[in-house]
């Protein structure tokens, strides 16, 4: 018997994954006569499971097209530096970049519109869910195709909530009583969060599920206004900063955590809960943690009682860089990456650990029997997730903006001053940025 482990870690077997393969063949509007045939395409993308499950499949789309395709790896953190570099040097040396969508108002004038070959091909963008498609969209145009997303999902202990006689949260109500549940039955941190600062502004990535929630929100559209600010979003932040700071639910070193310290607490078995990205199950089921695969439980976003799902989502497209010399060959790149089958493929395939993965973007590919059945009903619960789900303001200036925001919050945590004073403080600290780029007079 296969058990949950193996198959997330390669227990299916080399010739199961042959089952797997997409048909040859199989193209999603592949020009045919293979008119770019002999052509190099680079790409230049961070680390991940997923695209070594991509390159496993290379051959495929060279027999389809006659192009050969080669991913050039950096590390995350400096991927966006890097495509700013390579841009401001004039360097066609990359044909494809990946880039967080947040990015994609600084960057666009290196990144080659698509609109046109979508028309022309037949892509539609709506195939992808809401936050997915605006992420690749910058200034009304497409820039990107989502290849790479995450929803943010409830990750728990689920002994310890069956022991506490709790289940799963699914408002921020019942958050805050199973955390207490599990914390006084069990001595176990009811939650790990993290708001520490220095990490990539990851503390406001569940800050903004408090404030959207509740009805709050950053700016007005047209960004003339702050609104966090007002009533709403102080409430909001406050129940954010309460998990720790009231409730005293969340796990002591939150106020210094980044993502990976709260993961990490749960994978050591110091926390019962976790809100973060995805693809941290198969860190939470891997061998690197203390825990059984068995133990591990995973829940949509909570919601606030009464109302409707709301959670920050965040995506990476691929985009052609406007500096390629081979545009239309690396379109076509683009086009058989972005094709549902192959990413179903990738994370039904559990033949190799190096290459297993379970991001999708895809609506259809949340919702396939097979990849579900392959990864036990993960992509489900995420497509729950994703319902409501948003993105960050698509600003040029949202880098520093950001910064100031995560800055804020860090300091919060600490209970050093009230919420309404940091965050006045803060949109003082913006709004001479939003002034200086011409969004506000005066």
């Amino acid at each position: 018997m296969i058990t949950r482990r193996q198959m997330l870690q390669g227990g299916v077997g080399a010739a199961a994954a042959m089952t797997f393969g997409i048909p040859r063949g199989v193209s999603a509007q592949i020009l045919p006569g293979k008119p770019f045939a002999g052509s190099v395409v680079n790409i230049l993308l961070p680390h991940a499971s997923q695209f070594r499950a991509h390159e496993k499949r290379f051959a495929e789309f060279e027999e389809l097209t006659g192009i050969k395709a080669v991913y050039n790896y950096v590390p995350y953190a400096q991927v966006r530096d890097k495509i700013a570099a390579e841009a401001v040097a004039g360097s066609s040396n990359y044909d494809v970049v990946c880039y967080q969508d947040s990015w994609g108002p600084s960057l666009s004038l290196y990144l080659e519109p698509i609109d046109a070959w979508l028309a022309r091909d037949g892509v539609d963008m709506n195939s992808y869910p809401q936050a997915y498609k605006l992420g690749s969209e910058i200034g009304g145009k497409v820039f990107g195709l989502p290849i790479r997303g995450h929803p943010q999902m409830l990750f728990y202990r689920k002994d310890l909530l069956a022991e506490a006689g709790v289940e799963p949260p699914a408002t921020w109500e019942d958050l805050v009583t199973a955390a207490k549940a599990v914390q006084d039955k069990s001595g176990v941190s009811g939650l790990a969060m993290y708001y520490g600062k220095g990490n990539g502004q990851q503390n406001l990535f569940l800050w903004l599920n408090y404030l959207w929630g509740k009805g709050g929100d950053l700016f007005t559209p047209d960004f003339t206004e702050t609104r966090f600010t007002e009533p709403v979003a102080i409430e909001a932040t406050q129940m954010y900063l309460d998990l720790l700071l009231k409730h005293k639910v969340a796990a002591p070193g939150s106020v210094q955590f980044a993502e990976d310290d709260a993961v990490n607490s749960v994978a050591q078995g110091k926390s019962a809960m976790v809100m973060v990205w995805w693809w941290v199950y198969s860190v939470l089921t891997s061998d690197k943690s203390t825990l059984k695969a068995d133990q591990i439980g995973f829940a949509p976003m909570p919601k606030f009682a009464g109302g409707s799902p709301v959670s920050y989502a965040l995506s990476l497209p691929f985009a052609v860089s406007a500096l390629s010399k081979q545009k239309d060959a690396a379109w076509e790149f683009m086009k058989w990456v972005s094709r549902p089958e192959l990413e179903q493929a990738c994370v039904i395939d559990k033949s190799n650990p190096d290459t297993s993965d379970i991001v999708v973007t895809h609506t259809a590919s949340f919702l396939d029997p097979k990849v579900n059945d392959a990864n036990f009903g993960l992509h489900r619960v995420a497509a729950q997730s994703l319902e409501g789900s948003r993105i960050m303001p698509q600003l040029k200036e949202w880098p520093q903006i950001g910064t100031t925001l995560e800055n804020t919050i860090s300091d919060l945590a600490t209970g050093a001053k009230p919420v309404k004073d940091g965050l006045d403080e803060a949109a003082r600290d913006i709004d001479r940025i939003l002034r200086r780029a011409g969004y506000r007079k005066g």
